[in-house]
């Protein structure tokens, strides 16, 4: 059975955006919502910068649920990650998210200005009881945000890149993280037998440990939540990494 995910869309004026995308991967691959809903006063189809050019959107919620089922808490499908991506293909502002029965309109980071080429990307994926796709979304303390992404494998270690193949310490180096969401939708969680680690993990060069991002399920009645980071430094050699266990 196919499912959607559907996002919701605050502006400074007042206005409001919906947003939709039938039949989504859930393969933990971002896929482009745009507006969508019945009845509503807003033509369906368009990107939100080409809809919405010259409004500041302020907060945004993502809904992640199976068509044709009612999906309840800790259940099911589960919210991965998304974002506002600009035109020049970097990611703009990160945006919270949660399963089919989640509730919230959390405020961004900072706020998005739209525009032509401007869209919102976000991911899903199926509940499984084994080795799924881990994705860690972070924002740094100047602005900067991303998505780290790494299919589990069991008792092995698998460094975690964003959309263009980047690590952690090539994408971010000289960065300082401010706050961060993890998320992994594996019915048992990512550790269930004690041959993994419970959290991803952020590693120096030498191995030593920096960070580390226990994951949400993403599929809770609850946006997932934020993770300080205590302004964590990033250096070009650092790493992130998931071990899973089946």
């Amino acid at each position: 059975m196919a499912s959607d995910i559907m996002a919701f869309v605050k502006f400074n004026d007042g206005s409001f955006a919906s947003l939709l995308k039938e039949g989504a991967s859930l393969s933990g691959t971002a896929d482009e919502l745009q507006t969508g809903g019945v009845g509503l006063n807003q033509v369906s189809g368009v990107s939100i910068g080409q809809a919405y050019s010259g409004k500041t959107a302020v907060a945004a919620h993502v809904v992640c649920i199976k068509d044709g089922t009612v999906t309840t808490p800790g259940t099911g499908d589960g919210f991965s990650y998304g974002y506002f991506l600009g035109p020049d293909g970097k990611i703009i502002c990160l945006v919270q998210g949660g399963g089919g029965s989640s509730s919230g309109l959390s405020p961004l980071a900072k706020p998005v200005m739209m525009q032509t080429g401007v869209t919102f990307q976000a991911a899903a994926v199926a509940a499984t009881d084994g080795v799924v796709s881990a994705a860690c979304a972070v924002y740094c303390t100047d602005g900067t945000s991303d998505v780290f992404r790494g299919t589990g494998v069991d008792a092995t270690q698998v460094s975690m890149v964003n959309k263009d193949g980047s690590t952690l310490g090539q994408a971010l180096s000289g960065k300082r993280l401010l706050k961060a969401y993890a998320t992994y939708n594996a019915t048992k969680g990512l550790n269930e037998d004690g041959a993994g680690v419970g959290a991803f993990f952020h590693e120096s060069a030498e191995g030593q440990l920096k960070m580390m991002f226990p994951p949400s399920q993403g599929n809770s009645q609850d946006p997932v939540p934020w993770i300080p980071c205590y302004n964590t430094t990033v250096l070009q050699n650092d790493t992130l990494k998931v071990t899973a266990t089946t």
